[in-house]
């Protein structure tokens, strides 16, 4: 039976950019980033010890999907301290 979410997808425009926000940023570390097409990589971040992956890419033909609504919710375990170490990088 299924056991836990393994990838939670968030379209981007930028995957560049987008790769720089959530490494530099939030801290996520790079799983897998490999050519998909000519145009997109795929892109999978994971996060800390957590099972679940981030992929930053959008499928063609929903573009419109971009800066929309992603239903992602993170956790940490002390909010205001994670909170003042992403104010100071910028988040």
């Amino acid at each position: 039976m299924i056991k836990n979410v393994d990838l939670v997808t968030i379209p981007v425009s930028d995957q560049k950019r987008a790769l720089a926000f959530y490494t530099e940023k939030l801290g996520f570390t790079v799983f897998t980033d490999k050519p998909f097409n000519d145009k997109q990589r795929w892109i999978e971040l994971k996060i800390g010890g957590a099972q679940t992956k981030v992929v930053l890419f959008t499928p063609p033909g929903q573009e419109d999907r971009v800066g929309g609504f992603t239903g992602l919710t993170l956790a940490c375990d002390d909010l205001e301290a994670t909170h003042a170490e992403l104010s100071a990088r910028g988040v």
